[in-house]
Protein backbone atom coordinates (compact mmCIF):
# COMPACT_ATOMS: atom_id res chain seq x y z
CA UNK A 1 0.00 0.00 0.00
CA UNK A 2 1.12 3.30 -0.39
CA UNK A 3 -0.28 6.67 0.83
CA UNK A 4 0.81 9.49 -0.41
CA UNK A 5 0.55 13.50 1.02
CA UNK A 6 2.12 16.64 1.78
CA UNK A 7 1.58 16.88 5.11
CA UNK A 8 2.82 13.48 6.90
CA UNK A 9 3.17 14.16 10.61
CA UNK A 10 6.27 12.38 11.86
CA UNK A 11 8.01 12.64 15.31
CA UNK A 12 10.54 15.08 13.74
CA UNK A 13 7.57 17.47 12.33
CA UNK A 14 5.58 17.69 8.73
CA UNK A 15 6.99 16.13 5.74
CA UNK A 16 6.01 15.16 1.72
CA UNK A 17 6.16 11.60 0.52
CA UNK A 18 4.82 8.41 0.28
CA UNK A 19 4.43 6.13 3.06
CA UNK A 20 5.41 2.74 1.74
CA UNK A 21 3.46 -0.53 3.73
CA UNK A 22 4.43 -3.59 3.89
CA UNK A 23 2.98 -6.75 5.46
CA UNK A 24 1.41 -4.51 8.63
CA UNK A 25 4.60 -2.20 8.74
CA UNK A 26 6.07 1.37 7.43
CA UNK A 27 8.77 -0.27 5.47
CA UNK A 28 9.77 3.40 4.54
CA UNK A 29 8.80 7.26 3.36
CA UNK A 30 9.46 8.02 -0.18
CA UNK A 31 9.80 10.53 -2.09
CA UNK A 32 7.07 12.54 -3.00
CA UNK A 33 8.07 11.85 -6.75
CA UNK A 34 8.70 7.92 -6.51
CA UNK A 35 7.04 6.86 -9.13
CA UNK A 36 4.57 3.78 -7.32
CA UNK A 37 1.10 2.92 -7.90
CA UNK A 38 -0.25 5.05 -5.00
CA UNK A 39 -3.57 3.58 -3.23
CA UNK A 40 -4.45 6.53 -1.29
CA UNK A 41 -4.00 9.98 -2.43
CA UNK A 42 -4.66 12.51 0.77
CA UNK A 43 -1.84 15.19 -0.92
CA UNK A 44 -5.27 17.33 0.25
CA UNK A 45 -5.28 16.05 3.48
CA UNK A 46 -2.99 15.54 6.61
CA UNK A 47 -1.81 12.10 7.92
CA UNK A 48 -1.74 11.29 11.37
CA UNK A 49 -0.06 8.45 13.66
CA UNK A 50 -3.53 6.78 14.93
CA UNK A 51 -4.45 7.86 17.86
CA UNK A 52 -4.56 5.48 20.99
CA UNK A 53 -7.24 6.14 23.11
CA UNK A 54 -7.13 4.45 26.30
CA UNK A 55 -10.17 5.86 28.23
CA UNK A 56 -12.92 4.80 26.38
CA UNK A 57 -16.59 3.38 27.54
CA UNK A 58 -18.47 3.61 24.23
CA UNK A 59 -19.11 5.20 20.92
CA UNK A 60 -21.35 4.78 18.24
CA UNK A 61 -24.17 3.15 19.82
CA UNK A 62 -22.21 0.68 21.38
CA UNK A 63 -21.44 0.17 24.89
CA UNK A 64 -18.70 -1.71 27.32
CA UNK A 65 -21.03 -0.92 30.78
CA UNK A 66 -24.22 -2.96 31.79
CA UNK A 67 -23.89 -5.95 28.44
CA UNK A 68 -25.04 -9.24 30.32
CA UNK A 69 -26.44 -10.66 27.53
CA UNK A 70 -23.43 -13.06 25.84
CA UNK A 71 -24.91 -12.90 22.30
CA UNK A 72 -24.40 -9.04 22.08
CA UNK A 73 -21.08 -9.00 24.45
CA UNK A 74 -18.86 -10.03 21.06
CA UNK A 75 -21.44 -7.87 18.86
CA UNK A 76 -20.73 -4.76 21.17
CA UNK A 77 -17.29 -5.07 21.41
CA UNK A 78 -17.12 -5.46 17.76
CA UNK A 79 -19.59 -2.37 16.97
CA UNK A 80 -16.93 -0.09 19.20
CA UNK A 81 -14.25 -0.90 17.96
CA UNK A 82 -15.04 -0.41 14.35
CA UNK A 83 -17.01 3.07 15.97
CA UNK A 84 -13.47 4.20 16.93
CA UNK A 85 -12.05 3.39 13.49
CA UNK A 86 -14.72 5.72 12.63
CA UNK A 87 -13.11 8.38 14.46
CA UNK A 88 -9.34 7.57 14.12
CA UNK A 89 -8.05 5.35 16.76
CA UNK A 90 -6.26 2.56 15.72
CA UNK A 91 -5.30 1.26 19.09
CA UNK A 92 -7.59 1.14 22.61
CA UNK A 93 -8.06 0.04 26.17
CA UNK A 94 -11.30 -0.75 26.50
CA UNK A 95 -12.82 0.82 29.57
CA UNK A 96 -15.08 -1.86 29.85
CA UNK A 97 -17.13 -4.29 32.85
CA UNK A 98 -15.31 -7.00 34.49
CA UNK A 99 -18.31 -8.80 32.57
CA UNK A 100 -16.76 -7.93 28.77
CA UNK A 101 -13.19 -8.96 30.07
CA UNK A 102 -12.81 -12.38 28.30
CA UNK A 103 -15.04 -11.17 25.51
CA UNK A 104 -12.44 -8.55 24.56
CA UNK A 105 -9.22 -11.04 25.67
CA UNK A 106 -11.00 -13.24 22.59
CA UNK A 107 -11.88 -10.70 20.02
CA UNK A 108 -7.98 -9.43 20.22
CA UNK A 109 -6.74 -12.60 19.42
CA UNK A 110 -8.17 -12.25 16.13
CA UNK A 111 -8.16 -10.20 12.96
CA UNK A 112 -10.53 -7.16 13.79
CA UNK A 113 -12.09 -4.37 11.73
CA UNK A 114 -11.78 -1.71 13.63
CA UNK A 115 -8.98 -0.53 16.63
CA UNK A 116 -6.68 -2.80 18.31
CA UNK A 117 -7.45 -3.50 21.82
CA UNK A 118 -3.47 -3.18 23.22
CA UNK A 119 -4.98 -3.86 26.83
CA UNK A 120 -8.08 -3.62 28.91
CA UNK A 121 -9.01 -0.66 31.41
CA UNK A 122 -10.79 -1.20 34.52
CA UNK A 123 -12.02 2.37 35.43
CA UNK A 124 -13.47 1.03 39.38
CA UNK A 125 -14.90 -0.43 40.90
CA UNK A 126 -13.65 1.33 43.80
CA UNK A 127 -14.36 4.71 43.61
CA UNK A 128 -15.42 7.27 45.42
CA UNK A 129 -17.31 9.97 43.52
CA UNK A 130 -16.75 13.12 44.89
CA UNK A 131 -15.90 16.78 43.50
CA UNK A 132 -17.74 19.25 41.76
CA UNK A 133 -21.43 18.30 41.42
CA UNK A 134 -20.42 15.42 42.79
CA UNK A 135 -23.08 12.65 44.13
CA UNK A 136 -21.54 10.36 46.63
CA UNK A 137 -23.30 7.02 45.73
CA UNK A 138 -21.56 4.78 48.12
CA UNK A 139 -19.06 2.05 46.75
CA UNK A 140 -18.34 -1.48 47.41
CA UNK A 141 -15.56 -3.14 49.51
CA UNK A 142 -12.05 -3.43 48.21
CA UNK A 143 -11.78 -6.89 47.45
CA UNK A 144 -8.25 -8.07 46.47
CA UNK A 145 -9.68 -11.48 45.88
CA UNK A 146 -12.09 -9.83 43.42
CA UNK A 147 -9.04 -7.79 41.66
CA UNK A 148 -6.95 -11.01 41.09
CA UNK A 149 -9.97 -12.68 39.65
CA UNK A 150 -10.41 -9.81 37.07
CA UNK A 151 -6.97 -9.86 36.33
CA UNK A 152 -7.11 -13.67 35.40
CA UNK A 153 -10.72 -12.98 33.43
CA UNK A 154 -8.81 -10.36 31.69
CA UNK A 155 -6.12 -13.07 30.39
CA UNK A 156 -3.36 -10.18 31.17
CA UNK A 157 -4.82 -7.71 28.90
CA UNK A 158 -5.54 -5.78 32.47
CA UNK A 159 -2.99 -2.73 31.83
CA UNK A 160 -4.66 0.05 33.51
CA UNK A 161 -6.87 -0.06 36.76
CA UNK A 162 -8.41 3.17 38.54
CA UNK A 163 -8.79 3.68 41.82
CA UNK A 164 -9.46 5.84 45.21
CA UNK A 165 -6.80 5.31 46.95
CA UNK A 166 -8.04 7.07 50.52
CA UNK A 167 -10.39 3.87 50.62
CA UNK A 168 -9.10 0.88 52.98
CA UNK A 169 -7.03 -1.99 51.09
CA UNK A 170 -6.67 0.03 47.66
CA UNK A 171 -2.46 0.10 48.66
CA UNK A 172 -2.96 -3.18 48.85
CA UNK A 173 -4.46 -3.63 45.88
CA UNK A 174 -2.43 -1.75 44.02
CA UNK A 175 0.87 -3.21 44.79
CA UNK A 176 -0.51 -6.75 43.67
CA UNK A 177 -1.97 -4.78 40.44
CA UNK A 178 1.84 -3.32 39.82
CA UNK A 179 3.53 -6.68 40.66
CA UNK A 180 1.45 -8.08 37.59
CA UNK A 181 2.31 -5.60 35.30
CA UNK A 182 -1.13 -3.66 35.57
CA UNK A 183 -0.32 0.51 35.78
CA UNK A 184 -2.87 1.41 38.64
CA UNK A 185 -4.79 5.10 38.42
CA UNK A 186 -5.31 7.96 40.68
CA UNK A 187 -9.21 8.24 40.14
CA UNK A 188 -12.22 9.36 41.86
CA UNK A 189 -10.65 10.58 44.80
CA UNK A 190 -11.34 13.17 47.97
CA UNK A 191 -7.52 13.23 48.83
CA UNK A 192 -5.69 16.56 49.72
CA UNK A 193 -2.56 17.16 47.72
CA UNK A 194 -0.27 15.49 50.73
CA UNK A 195 -2.44 12.49 50.57
CA UNK A 196 -2.18 11.93 47.28
CA UNK A 197 1.31 12.65 46.86
CA UNK A 198 1.67 9.59 49.31
CA UNK A 199 -0.60 7.39 47.75
CA UNK A 200 1.25 7.77 44.59
CA UNK A 201 4.39 6.47 46.18
CA UNK A 202 2.28 3.07 46.52
CA UNK A 203 2.28 2.86 43.10
CA UNK A 204 0.51 5.06 41.34
CA UNK A 205 1.68 6.04 37.75
CA UNK A 206 -1.36 7.50 36.01
CA UNK A 207 -4.48 10.38 36.77
CA UNK A 208 -7.67 9.24 35.49
CA UNK A 209 -9.12 12.32 33.34
CA UNK A 210 -7.12 14.74 35.27
CA UNK A 211 -8.67 17.45 36.94
CA UNK A 212 -12.34 15.97 36.80
CA UNK A 213 -13.85 14.23 39.78
CA UNK A 214 -10.88 15.06 41.64
CA UNK A 215 -10.17 17.88 44.63
CA UNK A 216 -9.44 21.25 42.45
CA UNK A 217 -6.84 23.52 43.32
CA UNK A 218 -6.63 26.59 45.54
CA UNK A 219 -4.65 29.15 46.76
CA UNK A 220 -4.30 27.55 50.00
CA UNK A 221 -5.26 24.00 49.66
CA UNK A 222 -3.32 22.66 46.20
CA UNK A 223 -5.76 19.30 46.10
CA UNK A 224 -5.42 16.09 44.41
CA UNK A 225 -5.08 17.81 41.25
CA UNK A 226 -2.09 20.12 42.24
CA UNK A 227 -0.56 16.35 43.63
CA UNK A 228 -1.07 15.36 39.75
CA UNK A 229 -0.24 18.28 38.18
CA UNK A 230 3.24 18.52 40.37
CA UNK A 231 4.57 14.80 40.83
CA UNK A 232 6.45 14.16 37.72
CA UNK A 233 6.01 10.36 38.08
CA UNK A 234 2.53 10.53 36.82
CA UNK A 235 1.60 10.99 33.74
CA UNK A 236 -2.03 12.58 33.60
CA UNK A 237 -4.72 11.41 31.73
CA UNK A 238 -6.94 14.76 30.05
CA UNK A 239 -10.13 15.04 28.03
CA UNK A 240 -9.27 17.83 25.43
CA UNK A 241 -12.45 18.54 24.50
CA UNK A 242 -13.10 22.09 26.26
CA UNK A 243 -16.01 20.80 27.76
CA UNK A 244 -14.80 18.73 30.58
CA UNK A 245 -11.74 21.09 31.60
CA UNK A 246 -12.06 25.39 30.32
CA UNK A 247 -9.21 25.37 27.12
CA UNK A 248 -8.03 28.03 29.78
CA UNK A 249 -7.25 25.20 32.49
CA UNK A 250 -5.64 23.32 29.83
CA UNK A 251 -3.21 25.84 29.01
CA UNK A 252 -2.30 26.03 32.97
CA UNK A 253 -1.98 22.32 33.28
CA UNK A 254 0.46 22.45 30.41
CA UNK A 255 2.15 25.01 31.57
CA UNK A 256 2.65 23.59 34.82
CA UNK A 257 3.43 20.28 34.12
CA UNK A 258 6.81 19.54 33.74
CA UNK A 259 7.51 17.92 30.53
CA UNK A 260 4.07 17.90 29.53
CA UNK A 261 4.18 16.91 26.01
CA UNK A 262 5.82 13.72 27.11
CA UNK A 263 3.73 13.16 30.34
CA UNK A 264 0.09 14.11 29.23
CA UNK A 265 -2.58 11.68 27.54
CA UNK A 266 -5.04 13.02 25.47
CA UNK A 267 -8.63 10.77 25.98
CA UNK A 268 -12.25 10.74 25.40
CA UNK A 269 -13.92 9.38 28.03
CA UNK A 270 -16.68 7.99 25.56
CA UNK A 271 -19.45 7.09 26.21
CA UNK A 272 -22.15 5.01 23.99
CA UNK A 273 -24.14 7.67 23.11
CA UNK A 274 -20.62 9.14 20.90
CA UNK A 275 -21.61 10.49 17.94
CA UNK A 276 -25.73 10.27 18.66
CA UNK A 277 -27.93 12.44 18.02
CA UNK A 278 -28.65 15.66 20.45
CA UNK A 279 -31.45 14.34 23.02
CA UNK A 280 -32.04 12.44 26.04
CA UNK A 281 -30.75 8.42 26.86
CA UNK A 282 -30.69 5.84 29.29
CA UNK A 283 -27.04 5.65 30.08
CA UNK A 284 -25.71 2.39 28.33
CA UNK A 285 -28.39 0.14 30.04
CA UNK A 286 -27.22 1.29 33.78
CA UNK A 287 -30.23 2.66 34.27
CA UNK A 288 -29.11 6.44 34.86
CA UNK A 289 -30.87 9.23 32.16
CA UNK A 290 -28.81 11.80 30.73
CA UNK A 291 -28.95 14.70 28.28
CA UNK A 292 -26.87 15.33 25.29
CA UNK A 293 -26.83 18.64 24.59
CA UNK A 294 -25.60 20.47 21.04
CA UNK A 295 -22.06 21.19 22.04
CA UNK A 296 -21.35 17.45 23.02
CA UNK A 297 -22.21 17.77 26.91
CA UNK A 298 -23.56 14.28 28.39
CA UNK A 299 -25.13 15.46 32.02
CA UNK A 300 -27.22 13.81 34.23
CA UNK A 301 -30.11 15.65 35.70
CA UNK A 302 -28.32 17.17 38.58
CA UNK A 303 -25.39 18.28 36.21
CA UNK A 304 -23.10 15.95 36.79
CA UNK A 305 -20.76 15.19 33.66
CA UNK A 306 -21.17 11.30 32.35
CA UNK A 307 -18.67 10.66 30.18
CA UNK A 308 -18.08 12.86 26.96
CA UNK A 309 -19.62 12.12 23.56
CA UNK A 310 -16.88 14.44 21.72
CA UNK A 311 -13.73 11.78 20.38
CA UNK A 312 -10.50 12.00 20.99
CA UNK A 313 -9.87 13.61 17.16
CA UNK A 314 -12.31 16.77 17.94
CA UNK A 315 -10.11 17.25 21.15
CA UNK A 316 -7.13 16.57 18.74
CA UNK A 317 -8.49 20.29 16.82
CA UNK A 318 -9.58 21.72 19.65
CA UNK A 319 -5.83 22.14 20.75
CA UNK A 320 -4.27 22.73 17.70
CA UNK A 321 -6.83 25.44 16.52
CA UNK A 322 -8.20 27.25 19.79
CA UNK A 323 -5.38 26.78 22.33
CA UNK A 324 -2.62 26.69 19.83
CA UNK A 325 -0.58 23.85 20.83
CA UNK A 326 1.35 22.66 17.89
CA UNK A 327 0.84 19.49 16.26
CA UNK A 328 3.70 17.79 16.80
CA UNK A 329 2.87 18.10 20.17
CA UNK A 330 -0.38 17.19 19.92
CA UNK A 331 0.32 13.93 18.21
CA UNK A 332 2.58 12.97 20.99
CA UNK A 333 0.06 13.15 23.63
CA UNK A 334 -2.73 11.41 21.02
CA UNK A 335 -0.62 8.81 19.92
CA UNK A 336 3.26 8.29 21.14
CA UNK A 337 2.76 8.77 25.20
CA UNK A 338 -0.16 6.12 25.14
CA UNK A 339 1.72 4.18 22.95
CA UNK A 340 5.52 4.64 25.72
CA UNK A 341 3.26 4.06 28.85
CA UNK A 342 1.11 0.81 27.95
CA UNK A 343 4.20 -0.99 26.40
CA UNK A 344 3.06 -0.67 22.66
CA UNK A 345 6.46 -0.22 21.18
CA UNK A 346 5.65 -0.53 17.65
CA UNK A 347 2.89 1.89 17.67
CA UNK A 348 2.18 5.94 18.21
CA UNK A 349 4.40 7.64 15.59
CA UNK A 350 4.97 7.10 11.90
CA UNK A 351 8.51 5.53 11.43
CA UNK A 352 10.10 3.24 9.38
CA UNK A 353 9.28 -0.23 11.16
CA UNK A 354 6.63 0.83 13.50
CA UNK A 355 3.11 -0.45 12.49
CA UNK A 356 1.16 1.28 9.60
CA UNK A 357 -1.40 2.81 12.12
CA UNK A 358 -2.65 6.26 10.24
CA UNK A 359 -5.45 7.96 9.84
CA UNK A 360 -5.87 10.74 6.58
CA UNK A 361 -8.10 13.53 8.05
CA UNK A 362 -9.61 16.85 5.89
CA UNK A 363 -8.32 20.30 7.59
CA UNK A 364 -11.80 19.70 9.51
CA UNK A 365 -10.79 17.26 11.57
CA UNK A 366 -13.00 14.75 9.62
CA UNK A 367 -11.50 11.58 9.32
CA UNK A 368 -11.38 10.47 5.60
CA UNK A 369 -9.38 7.08 6.17
CA UNK A 370 -7.94 4.92 9.25
CA UNK A 371 -5.50 2.27 8.69
CA UNK A 372 -4.28 -0.10 11.36
CA UNK A 373 -1.58 -2.49 11.29
CA UNK A 374 -1.39 -1.81 7.29
CA UNK A 375 -5.33 -2.40 6.89
CA UNK A 376 -7.81 -0.48 6.14
CA UNK A 377 -10.51 -0.39 8.87
CA UNK A 378 -12.56 2.83 8.12
CA UNK A 379 -13.14 4.79 4.51
CA UNK A 380 -15.30 7.19 4.64
CA UNK A 381 -16.96 6.74 1.34
CA UNK A 382 -16.95 3.18 2.30
CA UNK A 383 -18.24 2.79 5.73
CA UNK A 384 -21.34 5.01 6.10
CA UNK A 385 -23.86 3.29 8.70
CA UNK A 386 -21.26 2.59 11.48
CA UNK A 387 -23.77 4.16 14.21
CA UNK A 388 -25.52 1.23 15.80
CA UNK A 389 -29.34 2.47 14.93
CA UNK A 390 -30.83 -0.25 17.72
CA UNK A 391 -28.83 1.51 19.85
CA UNK A 392 -31.11 4.49 19.11
CA UNK A 393 -34.68 2.38 19.69
CA UNK A 394 -33.63 1.11 22.73
CA UNK A 395 -31.96 3.88 24.66
CA UNK A 396 -32.98 7.21 22.94
CA UNK A 397 -35.92 8.53 25.41
CA UNK A 398 -36.73 12.12 23.56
Amino acid sequence: MYIRSKRIYVADGCVSGIISVEDGKIADILNYNAKVSVDIEADAFRVLPGIIDTHNHGTMGYSLMGVEDEAEKEKNVRGYLKGLASQGVTACLPTADHALFKTIASVAKGEIDGARPIGIHSEGPYLNRVGEKGVDTGHPEVDLSYVKKMYEDSEGMLKLFAIAPELEGSKEVIEYLNSVGCRCAFAHSNMNYHEALEAFKWGISVTTHTANVMAGIHHRNMGGLGACLLCDDVYNELICDGLHVSNEMIELMLRVKNDPFNKVMMVSDNVPMGGAPIGRYNLGGLGLQVNIDEKGYCLSDTGRLCGSTVPVIKGIKNLVENVGIGMRNVIKMSSANPAKVYGAVNKGSIEKGKDADLIVIDDDYNVLYTISEGRIVYDHQKDTDVFNDEFLAAYKIA
